[in-house]
């Protein structure tokens, strides 16, 4: 599979609705026309996407956006990633959503409570740890990791024999990028809009549902990761477009773990 970066939308996801890469390369800048989105580049012909049609956005490095355009991926609903040069999140764009209460409602309940925070905390420590014990036998099975069991903060190894080179962390980097966008989608979907959110500070929720879509694909990227380190073939994830090839191939399965993450922490907060 081909992910493509340059204003062009990857029409190997399934469904309707599907994700736009944007890079900030060679003057990129987004408009709007009509019901779509036109991003234009310098000495080539402008394209379109339907917002009807995107399901998220992510905007990597100087990309060029009206406020217009800014505007209706908002009212459409289509959460907007901002990402740096080196894949890094940014900041955020979501606008209403459709959907449901039912988590804002436990949410807000729960940040009423004096244990409130310490409830939440509780919560992604115990899927953290879930998690993590889930990778380690993965990993054990493959071989990948057969020394001491590994500490995981989020996507990054921590202890004194971490198993990730520098050349990883640029990765692993990129990756949370792309998985920002897959959580700010989610939340979207589970009725989290902009309004919702900041009623729910101080929780970084967007962020937090990252680190935690990260753990779907910490073992996939770190086996390719040793592959590559062995010279044996498969992708290089060093190279943007094949890592984004892997979330995107995996993609179902990562937002069938953040919907069981969000369906968990509405049930741990009914308690």
């Amino acid at each position: 599979m081909r992910a493509e970066f340059h204003g062009l939308l990857d029409e190997h996801a399934e469904g309707l609705r599907k994700p736009l890469y944007l890079q900030g390369q060679n003057g990129l800048a987004v408009d709007l026309d009509g019901p779509a989105l036109r991003i234009r580049q310098p000495e080539q012909a402008a394209v379109f996407y339907p917002l009807a049609r995107l399901a998220r956005v992510l905007s990597k490095g100087g990309v060029r956006w009206t406020c217009d355009a800014l505007l209706a991926c908002a009212e459409a609903g289509v959460p907007v990633t901002f990402l740096d040069e080196k894949g890094g999140v940014r900041g955020y764009l979501f606008g209403p959503s459709s959907g449901g209460g039912a988590l804002y409602l436990r949410l807000r309940a729960c940040l009423r409570r004096p244990d409130g925070l310490k409830r939440y905390a509780d919560w992604r420590r115990l899927m953290v740890d879930h998690a993590r014990r889930a990778l380690e036998r993965q990993l054990r099975q493959v071989g990948v990791c057969p020394g001491p069991v590994l500490a995981w903060r989020g996507l990054m190894p921590v202890g004194p024999r971490p198993v990730v080179t520098a050349r990883d962390e640029a990765v692993f980097r990129r990756l949370r990028g792309l998985l920002a966008g897959m959580s700010a989608q989610l939340l979207v979907e589970a009725g989290l809009d902009a309004a919702r959110l900041a009623h729910l500070e101080p929780l970084n929720l967007v962020d937090d549902l990252a680190e935690l879509l990260g753990w779907a694909l910490a073992g996939p990227v770190l086996i390719e990761s040793r592959r590559w380190g062995r010279g044996e073939p498969g992708p290089d994830l060093g190279d943007e477009r094949e890592l984004t090839a892997l979330v995107e191939e995996r993609r179902d399965e990562v937002f069938r773990f953040g919907r069981l993450l969000l369906d968990r922490l509405q049930r741990w907060l009914e308690v």
